[in-house]
């Protein structure tokens, strides 16, 4: 934990030039419930590309470099459980040279530093909470905000992340629909059961925590067990949902797929046969991969660098499609 947290804390910036479509990136604090979320941020910038390291990562982005000129769309980026703000930054970046600007919160509660609430029903509450806060903050900005088009916000999410944005397009979570699955189904899908923790879980119904501004989200991995019969009567917003076939986390048919099932039209399954559940995470650097055990390891044979080339792809042209520029 030491190297991860270096990550975080220790900052060492280094800038070359590279190529003129640059990405900027820097670091802001967002306020909400009387906590500080740390989100990055990446944006299309007026500087040649550069690379920069935070600790032990490494990427392509230029240290508070200027936004560009323009308006561009808005990608909110949700970790999943135990993880960061910079766990995505392939994704991010690849979506910031295609012209959206990327804001990924680590999530207070829910991420490798503060697991206050994780397995709780108070984290299912607290996460789409933290996202919305964090558009209110962006679209509020003197600098960032006018380089925002209102019209085109989406979200991307990745596992706990994946439940995260679906909610903020309506999907409603039921803590008695989780309770019954990992009643029912714990010992063929144990690794998401056995997260739960001891009395995390309250009767209290869910409120709803869709925030009308998202016009478009793309969940990798989601969680889906704790959606029921009519959790998505409410949402109409495209997404693209990505089942990883070798997830041994989140084991199917009971998230991504069932997901994709609720939704109907409005969701567009991608399978990846090959893919394991943590695949989605920017590789580590080779000095951590150890250390941060599963997360960091891939199976023998596995390209995470081409998959992630591949995924990103395909969540930028979604939402090219989905969030069209005027």
């Amino acid at each position: 934990m030491k190297l991860f947290a270096m990550a975080a804390l220790a900052v060492v910036i280094s800038v070359a030039s590279a190529r003129a479509d640059g990405v900027g990136f820097r670091d802001i604090q967002v306020e909400v419930g009387g906590e500080r979320l740390v989100t990055a941020l990446w944006y299309p910038a007026e500087a040649a590309a550069g690379r920069m390291s935070m600790g032990p990562f490494t990427m392509d982005a230029s240290w508070r470099a200027p936004p560009a000129a323009g308006r561009y769309g808005l990608v909110l980026l949700s970790h999943g459980t135990g993880g960061g703000r910079l766990n995505h930054r392939d994704t991010a970046i690849h979506l910031a040279e295609g012209g959206f600007i990327v804001a990924a919160p680590e999530h207070a509660g829910d991420s490798w530093r503060d697991k206050k609430y994780s397995g709780t029903s108070e984290n299912w509450r607290r996460r789409p909470r933290q996202l919305s806060a964090v558009l209110d903050r962006l679209l509020g900005d003197t600098e960032l905000g006018p380089r925002i088009d209102p019209a085109r916000i989406g979200a991307v999410g990745h596992s706990a992340g994946g439940y995260s944005v679906l909610a903020l397009i309506g999907g409603r979570a039921d803590m008695a629909v989780l309770a019954r699955h990992c009643t029912q189904r714990r010992d063929e899908d144990p690794q998401f059961c056995g997260y739960g923790r001891p009395g995390g879980h309250d009767d209290e119904a869910m409120p709803d925590l869709a925030d009308p501004r998202i016009g478009a989200v793309v969940a990798v991995a989601p969680v889906g067990a704790l959606f029921g019969d009519g959790a998505f009567s409410g949402a109409a917003v495209p997404a693209q949902i990505h089942r990883l076939e070798g997830d041994r986390v989140l084991r199917e048919p009971w998230h991504a797929e069932h997901i994709a099932a609720l939704m109907g039209e409005h969701a567009h399954l991608v399978v990846h046969p090959e893919a394991h559940h943590f695949a989605f995470i920017t590789p580590f650097p080779p000095a951590m991969a150890n250390e941060v055990g599963a997360v960091g390891r891939d199976p023998e044979g596995f390209d995470r660098r081409a998959f992630l080339s591949r995924v990103n792809e395909q969540i930028l042209g979604f939402f090219d499609d989905a969030l069209p520029a005027p």
